[in-house]
C-alpha cells in the first residue's frame, strides 16, 4: 500500500500555490481597478425649497434608482452638502456607492433632507471656496445642485447660460413646486459640461472627454564619442508641416506651432569606425560577391533589429522565466521528498524482516 503524503509535503504544496498566485498578480498590475469617480449632491435648504421638498425627493429617488443614468459605478464616492446662505458640509457621511445597497442609501438620504430646516434665501456664493478646492483636487467630479434658482451663479464659465435659464423658467418652477437640478462636470480641475434640468424629467449628464494619454518614456541613448566636425553630416532644415492640429484648433500657420517642436535636436550619429580611437587606418573590408551566407546573416541581423521586444514585453518574459524556474524547482523538491519518504518506509520493512530471521533456532 502506498504510504500517505507527509504533512510537510502537503504544506509545501499549499505554499507553492500561494507563491505562484502572488507572482502572477504582481506581473499584471494593469488588472487593478481604475480610480473611482466622485459625486457631490448639494441640496438648497432655503425657505422657498420647503414647498418643493416632495418633488426634490422624487427627483432624487429617480436619479439614484437608475444609478445616475448608469454612470455611478460601484466604488464611486458620493458626498452630501446642504446650503442656504451658509454652507453645511459633512452632515451626512460619505457614501461608497454599491448597487446592492442603493435602496437603503436612497431611504437614508430622503430621511436626511426631510430633517433639515428650510429658512433664509439661496446663496450660490456660499458654495465657494470649498467647492473650488474639491474641483481642483478631483480627477473627475460630478456636482448636482437641487435648488430654487432664485440667485445668480458667478463661479462657473457657464454662468451666463445658467442664470438666463433660471430667469426664463423661475415662475413656472415656482407654480409647479418643482426644483431646478443643476449639473456641472469637471475633469482635472477644469469644467467639461453643464446642464440645467427640470424634474420630473430625467437628468441629462454630458459625457466626460477622454483622459489625455501619459507622456511617452524618454528615449535611452548610448554615450558615444563626439564626431569630428569634418565628418559630421550636414543638418537639413526642418520639414514644414502641411497641417497642425492643437486640440480643436486647426491651422496652417507656423506661428501656432510651439517653439519646442519647430527645431528638434539631431539624433546622435552611430558609428562603428574605430579610427578615432586607435589613430590607425582601418583596413578596407573584403568584397564578397554573390555570397549567400552574407545575405543570410544580413537578413538575420535586420530581422533581429526589427523584432526586438519592447521593454514591457522583456519584463514580462523575465517574470515568466522566474515563475517557471520557481515552479520547476518547487516541483522537483516535492518529488524528491515523496521518493525519500517511500524509501524510508521500505527500508524499515526490510530491516524488520532481517531482524526476524536472526533469531536462534529452538534447538539452541
Amino acid at each position: 500500500m502506498t504510504p500517505p503524503v507527509p504533512t510537510t509535503i502537503a504544506a509545501l504544496t499549499r505554499w507553492l500555490g500561494a507563491g505562484m498566485a502572488a507572482l502572477v498578480l504582481f506581473c499584471h498590475p494593469a488588472a487593478q481597478a481604475a480610480q473611482a469617480a466622485r459625486w457631490l449632491l448639494v441640496f438648497d435648504t432655503s425657505s422657498a425649497m420647503k414647498k418643493r421638498l416632495p418633488a426634490t425627493e422624487s427627483a432624487l429617488k429617480n436619479f439614484l434608482a437608475s444609478n445616475g443614468g448608469g454612470q455611478i459605478h460601484p466604488g464611486d464616492s458620493v458626498g452630501v452638502w446642504t446650503f442656504d446662505q451658509q454652507l453645511r458640509p459633512g452632515l451626512f457621511p460619505l457614501i461608497h456607492w454599491s448597487p446592492a445597497n442603493a435602496g437603503a442609501t436612497t431611504s437614508n438620504l430622503v430621511a436626511f433632507i426631510r430633517q433639515q430646516r428650510y429658512t433664509g434665501n439661496t446663496s450660490f456664493a456660499a458654495l465657494q471656496p470649498l467647492l473650488g478646492e474639491i474641483i481642483s483636487d478631483s480627477e473627475r467630479l460630478t456636482v448636482l445642485i437641487f435648488c430654487d434658482g432664485q440667485d445668480e451663479i458667478k463661479w462657473t464659465p457657464y454662468a451666463d447660460g445658467i442664470n438666463r435659464t433660471f430667469r426664463q423658467n423661475l415662475d413656472e418652477r415656482k407654480n409647479l413646486r418643482q426644483p431646478f437640478v443643476l449639473l456641472v462636470r469637471t475633469q482635472r480641475g477644469k469644467p467639461t459640461g453643464c446642464t440645467v434640468n427640470f424634474p420630473p424629467g430625467i437628468v441629462t449628464i454630458p459625457p466626460f472627454p477622454p483622459l489625455p494619454l501619459p507622456p511617452p518614456p524618454p528615449e535611452v541613448t548610448n554615450d558615444l564619442p563626439p564626431v569630428p566636425a569634418s565628418t559630421a553630416p550636414r543638418q537639413l532644415p526642418p520639414a514644414v508641416p502641411s497641417l497642425v492640429i492643437v486640440g480643436t484648433h486647426v491651422s496652417t500657420n507656423l506661428a501656432d506651432i510651439p517653439a519646442t517642436n519647430s527645431n528638434p535636436p539631431p539624433k546622435p550619429v552611430t558609428s562603428t569606425n574605430l579610427v578615432g580611437q586607435t589613430n590607425q587606418p582601418a583596413a578596407k573590408p573584403a568584397k564578397i560577391k554573390n555570397d549567400p551566407r552574407a545575405k543570410t546573416e544580413a537578413a538575420t541581423n535586420t530581422a533581429g533589429a526589427v523584432a526586438a521586444p519592447a521593454p514591457s514585453e522583456a519584463r514580462e518574459r523575465e517574470w515568466l522565466s522566474v515563475i517557471g524556474a520557481l515552479f520547476i524547482g518547487a516541483l522537483g523538491l516535492l518529488v524528491f521528498l515523496m521518493i525519500r519518504s517511500r524509501r524510508r518506509d521500505h527500508g524499515s520493512l526490510i530491516t524488520a524482516s532481517m531482524d526476524k530471521d536472526r533469531r536462534p533456532p529452538d534447538g539452541n
